[in-house]
């Protein structure tokens, strides 16, 4: 009984979680065939794959428990303890959090990927099923099927920070690519309901099939499908209208959906028939854009492509790595400029998709320079033709950049594995810009002391503060009033005691790269 389907970032794998013969599924993307599956596991319903497509995390509705996986050895390699029932699981776009929501506990467990323990334990609403991660990785999304509800979680705190009502048995939700809307299914409304995530407001509701259950986003944000496990039918959403654009037949009481990174294929959990179906949007190709230095895997779908004998772009042959009916796979060879694909079969060949080259961009500045161990900041990307941006990496942390022009992107700092330094690196269509940018983490700062706690309200006189992680000091307060002060090692700073107009106890505050630290009615004014 397949509950749960999951698509590795890279496309090239698919996950299927086998609740009732207690396996993993590993589907290759590219011929269709099934590997031996990953046992053994305990009912599981969930189903999320690392960013590096090597470790999986599956929760285990039978148990009280997650198992990590690894895809190449096809084994359990451990279990971590979380609530009762857990059931969806989701995780954020570093790799470095895993979210899987407890049923029967009522909760949501945050997992660190590093150290494979549970970071913490959330309170949310009645019965947590879905779960999706904003693609910054600042927010994660949880429906509440008997709490009617959906919670926003903000990962830098992990608290809720919200909870929108008015909802009907949700069980999916999804996320669009640049996080401006969810979409969840109300399965017992027979609907879908649109939510704007700045707002957090309900903006509109689509009537789809009978009892909607998994809903999956395109990477492109078009289209969203949702599985109708009563009418054995998947719903196909136009993002721009809000309307249902066709309705597809697919095995008995779908449950589990996802699409592929490149938009061209869905799968499809079929619980009643123990069956995949997979989706192609024909005569299609993707990416359609790639760097001048050839190596993009790109694919092409259409009716008649057995046997294929070529792939060219232009006049060049591009190297094929998979073929079936309906779909090949060939890999770009270098170019410039817009290359028209063609395939071709001993039947003919095919008409031509348009193929543009990118020259690699620059980043050649970013702002802050420094922040935060735990993360969940924004910083800005400076440089030029980036506006075909779609990963940033933090040494080998990767993080989703939203693109503001391009000269500039936003992007959600990832926690950091240590502190310290780490190269910044942004692939575009181009593949990797030019640039060498640094970012440095910081643990947050602590003070523990003053040399001197007593002195005039006219000010004037310099003290010495003592504590930890305060050499990236940004300001300095003594009664909410500013002071002037000089770094003099990551565990002194100078400060000139600013004037007060009233006496008494008064608090001191410092202010870093990653946050701010106060000694309470630590300097009296006299």
């Amino acid at each position: 009984m397949p509950l749960a389907v999951e698509v590795s970032v890279h496309g090239a794998h698919v996950y299927v979680a086998n609740s009732g013969s207690g396996t993993i599924s590993v589907l290759d993307v590219g011929t269709q065939a099934s590997t031996t599956a990953i046992a053994p596991f305990t009912t599981p319903s969930g189903v999320a794959v690392t960013p590096d497509n090597a470790r999986l995390f599956v929760a285990n509705s039978g148990t009280r428990a997650v198992s990590t996986a690894l895809r190449d050895i096809l084994d359990v390699t451990g279990t971590i303890e979380v609530g009762d029932t857990p059931y969806g699981i989701a995780v954020d776009p570093s790799g470095l959090r895993v979210y899987v929501t407890n049923q029967g506990s009522n909760t949501l467990s945050v997992i660190d990927t590093l150290s494979i323990t549970v970071l913490a334990t959330i309170a949310v609403s009645e019965a947590p099923t879905g779960v999706a991660v904003a693609p910054t990785g600042l927010e994660v999304y949880v429906t509440n099927r008997d709490g009617n509800s959906l919670s926003v979680i903000n990962t830098a705190t992990n608290t809720v920070v919200a909870t929108l009502s008015g909802l009907f048995a949700p069980i999916g939700v999804a996320v669009t690519r640049d996080g401006s809307h969810l979409y969840v299914a109300n399965s017992s409304a027979n609907t879908v309901s649109v939510v704007d995530t700045t707002t957090r407001t309900v903006t509109d509701t689509i009537a789809v099939g009978a009892t909607p259950w998994g809903v999956a986003a395109s990477a492109d944000s078009r289209q969203v499908y949702a599985a109708n496990s009563g009418a054995d039918t998947v719903s196909v959403i136009d993002t721009t209208t809000n309307t249902v654009t066709d309705t597809i037949a697919v095995g008995t009481q779908p449950t589990g959906i996802a699409v592929t990174p490149n938009s061209l294929s869905v799968y499809v959990a079929n619980s009643g028939s123990d069956t995949v179906s997979v989706i192609q949007t024909l005569n299609a190709m993707a990416p359609a854009l790639g760097p001048q230095s050839g190596g993009s895997k790109v694919t092409i779908t259409g009716t008649n492509l057995s046997g294929v004998t070529s792939v060219r772009f232009g006049s060049v042959s591009a190297s094929i790595i998979a073929n079936t009916a309906n779909q090949v796979i060939a890999v770009s060879p270098p170019g410039s400029g817009v290359a028209a694909v063609t395939v071709t079969t001993v039947g003919g060949t095919s008409n031509p998709k348009p193929f543009s080259y990118y020259p690699s961009g620059n980043a050649h500045s970013l702002t802050p320079g420094a922040g935060p161990t735990l993360g969940r900041n924004l910083i800005t990307i400076h440089g030029s033709q980036l506006a075909t941006a779609n990963r940033v990496l933090f040494d080998a942390v990767p993080a989703l950049p939203l693109i503001v022009s391009d000269q500039q992107l936003t992007v959600a700092v990832p926690p950091a594995i240590t502190p310290g330094p780490v190269q910044v690196t942004v692939t575009t269509a181009g593949g990797l810009t030019t640039g060498t940018l640094t970012y440095t983490y910081v643990d947050p700062p602590q003070l523990t002391g003053l040399s001197t706690t007593t002195g005039t309200s006219f000010g004037g006189n310099v003290i010495a503060l003592t504590g930890r992680n305060l050499a990236t000091a940004t300001a300095v307060t003594i009664n909410g009033i500013t002071a002037q002060y000089s770094i003099g090692s990551d565990t002194v700073l100078a400060v000139i005691v600013p004037p007060s107009p009233t006496t008494g106890p008064a608090d001191v505050t410092v202010t870093t790269a990653a946050g701010t630290t106060t000694l309470p009615d630590s300097y009296t004014y006299t």
